[in-house]
């Protein structure tokens, strides 16, 4: 759950320099000056998968792996580290025994920042270690409802869930033009333009 409660918050984020200019959420597109807050609420129901076929239940999908690190010493608050971002998302596809080539769609943080996602991608990119561009979908909910802070990755889980639910890629929004500094076009990824079919790539 994340709610904003009261206005002093816009304020310091204000004073801060921290919100969009234009209020909208860039990801990954040229002209992204600040994230755009927003509230939301969010719950997944989590079971064991054989607890979960033996009661019958629906299943939405299955978490093969989960990473947990710290990014250390950054240059600032609003600085990510893409070493440790890297090993992080290298050490969740290796748990989960996959090949990173054969990963279709990553749903990403996406602040919508000139500097951070440059930062994401170059971390996404160590860590996938692929020479081929262009195979792997990337997208981003802040685009479509903000940074929800406490509820951003809830918010990115069921996106994805609803996603795969109905094999359709939703698109990143104010992205048309992407910010040239995060080298996408030479990267694994591909950021989702618009509604598509979500067919698996791969061998």
């Amino acid at each position: 759950v994340n709610l904003s409660l009261h206005p002093l918050k816009y304020t310091l984020l204000s004073n801060l320099r921290f919100l969009s200019s234009d209020g909208r959420c860039r990801s990954f597109g040229v002209g992204g000056d600040g994230y755009v807050p927003a509230e939301a609420v969010g719950a997944v129901i989590l079971k064991r998968k054989s607890d979960a076929l033996s009661d019958g239940d629906h299943i939405y999908g299955v978490i093969r792996s989960t990473a947990v690190n710290h990014g250390g010493r950054t240059s600032g608050f609003t600085v990510p580290n893409p070493n440790r971002q890297a090993a992080l998302i290298k050490d969740a596809i290796q748990t989960a025994g996959v090949d990173a080539r054969d990963i279709s769609y990553v749903e990403a943080h996406g602040t919508g920042t000139s500097l951070g996602d440059p930062i994401e991608i170059a971390g996404l990119s160590k860590a996938f270690a692929q020479s081929e561009a262009g195979y792997c979908a990337l997208g981003s909910a802040k685009s479509n409802i903000g940074h929800a802070e406490a509820a951003a990755g809830v918010a990115g889980l069921n996106k994805i869930l609803l996603q795969m639910q109905h094999q359709k890629i939703a698109p990143s929004l104010h992205s048309q033009a992407l910010n040239p500094y995060a080298k996408i076009d030479s990267s694994p990824f591909v950021v989702q333009q618009q509604l598509g079919d979500w067919t698996l790539s791969g061998k």
